[in-house]
């Protein structure tokens, strides 16, 4: 076979280096060499071949994603801000995860006015939003709950130290079934407290070649903290100016920016004194500078943050055309609300930028802000992005509560405290991002101390996470 590439090449004045032809074989010689013929080269080295079967690679590969419109308040109106719609928001959310428990295995549901008519001690499986809780003088947890067809207390009787520790976290708003008994027709004697939760499931992806989602976050262009120096030494490396880390950069296909683009103005009291721009539309002209130097073969996802110029209240729409005029110009850019849901190569990927997880570090010991995987965690077993209404974060009044995680996501992405992570919870990737700017005033206060200036790649093949460090190391 070797001589008769060999032979092929003289015909056409091409002259192959050893090492050439163990990248050479009748299945593509000729279409490799003629290509090369083309280049007018002479003698042919073994990385003039190996460009040549890249190249061929990149084209057969095809991006696969599709964005979950449903999932998204940008261009939607759903509130008039009426009392009607807090019931409306209240009550879609309760039907919602009402379902998600009804098809738990050995759950029979009893509505809330059906258990007040059972006899006493006769076992009531029932679903509720919690409305109250409390300690009794005896140490038990008293619970408040109501369903569309009434309310009740419930009773958790503090028997084990470990669980009943664990119930001491419910929180309010929480759609939570519980297995009981009947006390009275007032009361109910908790057996059980069965979450929503994800299930299990066993997913096969089987792409066949590696392909890379790349994960940043809180990038506040605007402010005097912002690392500019690293954040262009990001993009550099993204455009594959690294040279070796080429073969690396090139199977890049997909980056999630998951907000706070750019810094704002008037987002917390001595702001105005650490911004270097203190125009909110220039901070943004400057942002789209950045992003449009990103090679368009990437497909980047962008979503909204709390520093952002859109509304505070989750959920929150996707920065306007006024802002990101240029960005939104690119077919390759898609710019989404928070929370956006978007199918990437099979992965049904979750993307909030976080700010309700506030209230679950106030309210639950083991979330840490520097661990926000454990918030994370606690939002999937609640199925709910905004697991108690108002607590850290506003929530707008709307119909339709696209708060509530209605499908399984594979991959859940966060940002928001300046710390990365990641974990798995049963089959999903919980990640979170780093940030590009330094410790903030407010930071030390909270003795917070950021990650900066990393990308975080997931690996859609073998579902692997590497981090890229781009910090300056201070000499």
């Amino acid at each position: 076979m070797d001589n008769e590439i060999i032979k092929y090449a003289k015909e056409n004045n091409l002259i192959l280096t050893p090492e050439t032809l163990k990248h050479l074989s009748s299945d593509n010689y000729k279409e490799i060499l003629n290509k090369l013929k083309e280049k007018n080269l002479f003698i042919v080295k073994e990385k003039d071949v190996l460009d040549v079967k890249n190249q061929k690679e990149e084209k057969k590969y095809f991006k696969n994603f599709y964005i979950l419109d449903k999932y998204d308040i940008t261009g939607k109106n759903y509130s008039q801000g009426s009392i009607e719609d807090f019931h409306k928001l209240f009550l879609d959310k309760y039907e919602k995860i009402s379902k998600m428990i009804k098809i738990r295995p050995n759950f029979e549901h009893t509505t809330i006015e059906q258990a007040r008519l059972l006899v006493k001690g006769k076992p009531a499986d029932v679903i509720g939003m919690v409305y109250d809780k409390g300690i009794s003088k005896n140490g038990n947890l008293i619970l408040t709950i109501d369903d569309p067809t009434g309310q009740i207390k419930l009773v958790i009787m503090n028997k084990d130290e470990k669980e009943f520790f664990k119930h001491k976290e419910i929180l309010l708003d929480n759609v939570l079934g519980f297995k009981t008994s009947l006390l009275s027709k007032d009361m109910l004697i908790v057996n059980e407290v069965i979450y929503p939760d994800i299930p299990f499931e066993k997913k096969t992806h089987n792409l066949p070649k590696d392909v890379y989602l790349t994960i940043i976050g809180d990038v506040h262009v605007g402010s005097k903290k912002f690392k500019e120096k690293e954040f262009l030494k990001f993009i550099e490396w993204l455009n594959g100016n690294f040279e070796d880390e080429k073969e690396l950069t090139k199977k890049i296909k997909y980056l999630v920016i998951a907000g706070d683009l750019v810094d704002g103005i008037g987002v917390y009291p001595t702001q105005f004194n650490e911004l270097a721009i203190t125009d909110i539309k220039k901070q943004y002209e400057l942002f789209e500078e950045y992003i449009l130097k990103i090679r368009e073969d990437i497909e980047i996802f962008i979503i909204s943050g709390n520093h952002d110029a859109v509304r505070l209240s989750d959920p929150q729409p996707a920065i306007t055309k006024e802002y990101m005029p240029r960005l939104y110009e690119k077919e390759n850019i898609h710019i989404l609300g928070s929370p956006a849901w978007v199918v990437i190569e099979g992965f049904k990927t979750l993307m909030y930028h976080g700010a309700s997880l506030h209230g679950i570090y106030t309210e639950i010991k083991n979330a840490k802000m520097d661990k926000p995987d454990t918030a994370m965690i606690e939002v999937l077993k609640r199925r709910d992005l905004m697991p108690q209404y108002g607590n850290r974060q506003t929530f707008v009044p709307i119909e339709k509560n696209l708060m509530v995680i209605e499908e399984v996501p594979d991959i859940f992405i966060t940002a928001d405290v300046h710390h990365h992570a990641y974990s798995k919870y049963k089959h999903v990737h919980l990640i979170a991002s780093s940030c590009w700017q330094d410790m903030t005033d407010f930071q030390k206060e909270l003795g917070h101390v950021p990650t900066v200036s990393k990308a975080l790649l997931f690996n859609l093949k073998t579902e692997e996470l590497l981090i890229k460090d781009f910090l300056e190391k201070e000499i």
